[in-house]
């Protein structure tokens, strides 16, 4: 025979635990009470006629207050099973609209909550705990909506230049040597720029660096190895690149290569968006344990509104600048990840118009 479906939830289970406990309390307090009553009179060997005729009336009182104990003891059940099964109802409406709202939720359907508004119990806390999930997911669903689109577009810019040049070339009658060359260059430089963006949404995307592989970092000759190598990109865009560090030896622990990227695409962006005949300053020094690296320039600031957002991936201050010059709008949130997962933090203090220092702050290993 197979049971109603509501006999396996837990609101019938706590009713018949609770009427079940109904029953077993009642059944000692009668037996207990029929024990006593039995006890209280001599035994009948040595009663005289009224003890007797006094045992009989206690008797009858005993088989009438077992009568009624019998009458009482339904009329509990039915108030108890019936107060138990609304209170037990009442206690677990929370928990079944946490069911109710969990088998409507998707990935476009997360603006529900339960808002309880009971007693700070168990109860509460579980629907409070079930709200904040349902805004972590839908605050995660729409930042992977939005990372998704973002990439989409950033990949259709250098897909809609080498699929126009294809077009083009198509277009013409005869196509000599030079501009089939001129093709290749543009296919190359679009292969490269989706490249380049695949190999950073690959290193966003992946989680906390294996730290196993981690080695100690002396980050003056990192320092000094990166100003060389973008002294020429800083000569060509006649900006100065200038490098002071601190004497001593400045160690941390980490990925070499890694930290390389981080400090390269600082000074990159500062290059980049520099003024004419600008200058960028790297200087670093010590601080109660800690490596700070300062990229200093001299371009074109950012606004107060932009710094709040300027580590979001695929987020420009100057979009149409960007594009033109091949940004993606991921060179800052690539610096934030790899600055954070080596246990350090970044930050920037900028004026529009007038500069923007960036600064990063590593631990160190050992004495400084």
């Amino acid at each position: 025979m197979r049971l109603p479906a509501f006999t396996k939830t837990i609101r019938f289970k706590l009713t018949l635990w609770y009427v079940g406990l109904l029953i077993l309390f009642f059944t000692l307090f009668i037996v207990g009470l029929n024990l006593t009553m039995e006890r209280l009179g001599p035994t009948r060997r040595f009663m005289t006629i009224p003890e007797i005729i006094v045992r009989e009336l206690n008797r009858e009182n005993v088989e009438l207050l077992r009568n009624y104990s019998l009458i009482g003891l339904g009329g509990l059940l039915i108030l108890g099973a019936g107060g138990g099964y609304f209170l037990c109802g009442r206690m677990l409406k929370p928990v079944d609209r946490v069911s109710t709202l969990a088998s409507r939720i998707s990935s476009t359907n997360l603006k529900e909550r339960i808002n309880y508004l009971g007693a700070d119990d168990e109860i509460k806390r579980l629907a409070d705990t079930f709200d904040d999930m349902l805004e972590r997911l839908e605050s995660a669903f729409e930042t992977q909506k939005q990372f998704i689109q973002d990439a989409s577009h950033e990949l259709r810019t250098p897909i809609a230049i080498a699929q126009t040049n294809i077009e083009v070339t198509e277009m013409e009658g005869k196509v000599t040597v030079k501009e089939y060359k001129h093709l290749m260059e543009v296919l190359k430089l679009s292969l490269e720029r989706m490249n380049r963006l695949s190999d950073n949404l690959l290193l966003l995307s992946e989680d906390e660096q294996d730290q196993s592989k981690w080695s100690v970092v002396d980050m003056a000759s990192l320092l000094k190895e990166v100003t060389e190598e973008a002294s020429a990109k800083a000569t060509a865009a006649g900006v100065s690149l200038e490098l002071e560090t601190a004497s001593g030896e400045m160690l941390v622990r980490g990925d070499a290569l890694y930290l390389k990227q981080a400090v390269i695409n600082l000074i990159d962006n500062a290059i980049k968006y520099n003024q004419p005949t600008g200058r960028v300053k790297i200087s670093t020094h010590t601080e109660n344990s800690h490596f700070i690296i300062q990229v200093e320039d001299s371009g074109i600031g950012i606004s107060p509104a932009d710094q709040q957002r300027i580590f979001d991936r695929f987020y420009r201050v100057d979009k149409s600048r960007s594009r033109t010059q091949g940004g993606s709008g991921l060179g800052l949130p690539i610096v934030k990840k790899l600055v954070e997962d080596h246990g350090g933090t970044i930050s920037v203090e900028s004026t529009a118009g007038a500069g923007s220092t960036f600064r990063i702050i590593l631990p160190l290993l050992g004495p400084t």
